[in-house]
């Protein structure tokens, strides 16, 4: 934990390397210091059709970071700023970037690995 899943306007793809976005995040969420390198899981999510407000051609990222409960308001702020920190100065002509933290309800979630992993 945690999933961090980066939804983007499709366009962002010829401005930003979202490969390397996607590094940038998960490295992010690794500088937080919360969470075990092997359990942290970044991908990257094209949206092909959008709108921003009115705005037909604005571009965005949002950032989801799903995790487990238990973590305080301030470890999730701090998850937060880690990651910004991390991507910021990739995302200074996006339109709108937006980041947020969830709880996974742990009573609805299952985690299953292949064998031998």
């Amino acid at each position: 934990m945690p999933h961090c899943i980066i939804e983007y306007s499709a366009p962002l793809a010829h401005e930003i390397d979202i490969k390397q976005f996607v590094q940038l995040v998960h490295h992010g969420a690794i500088n937080s210091g919360l969470f075990e390198r092997s359990a942290i899981k970044t991908r990257a999510i094209k949206c092909d059709e959008y709108q921003v407000g009115d705005n037909h051609l604005g571009s965005f990222i949002h950032i989801t970071m799903k995790i487990l409960p238990g973590r305080t308001d301030e470890q999730k702020q701090h998850l937060l700023s880690a990651v910004y920190e991390s991507i910021s100065a990739e995302t200074v002509s996006v339109y709108s970037l937006t980041l947020e933290v969830i709880d996974i309800n742990a009573n609805a979630y299952v985690k299953h690995l292949a064998s031998g992993h």
